[in-house]
């Protein structure tokens, strides 16, 4: 049985923003602000109100926070993924979607993951990526 849990995709945007899910997916991949998660993605060229590029997408996780692309996950049945995947943090990409997996536990909206989903695009967190995370937390509380 696949354990999911939507609690960081159900939470209020602080932003009029939408069409949020590569936010969300850092957000609670990387266990921080939906601020800081934003704050990355518009530094990169993210239009709020839109989708997420693959472009974007590939620059924040791979260029900016250096995470590993985990390519031997790409095209798997997220069930699969899943049986390999028990610990570690990994944002993952479907068709038109992104959603992260937190020590076996899909992170998502209800209903938007299958165990039959098809992954296109997986990164690992890395412990490099959480410290930048952590850097860019501690210097949004500088400025406010």
């Amino acid at each position: 049985m696949m354990k999911k849990d939507s609690t960081g995709y159900g939470q209020p945007r602080p932003f009029a923003d939408k069409s949020d899910c590569s936010i969300r997916a850092l957000m609670s991949a990387a266990g921080t602000s939906y601020e800081v998660a934003s704050m990355t993605f518009s530094a990169q060229g993210r239009t709020m109100k839109k989708g997420t590029s693959v472009d974007v997408s590939v620059r924040v996780h791979e260029e900016v926070l250096g995470m590993k692309r985990v390519g031997l996950a790409e095209g798997l049945r997220l069930e699969a993924f899943l049986e390999v995947a028990k610990t570690g943090r990994f944002i993952v990409h479907k068709h038109g979607h992104a959603f992260a997996v937190v020590d076996g536990v899909v992170m998502d909206w209800d209903n938007t993951s299958r165990a039959s989903t098809t992954l296109i695009r997986v990164w690992k967190v890395t412990e490099t990526a959480l410290l930048k995370i952590k850097r860019m937390e501690e210097l949004l509380k500088e400025l406010s």
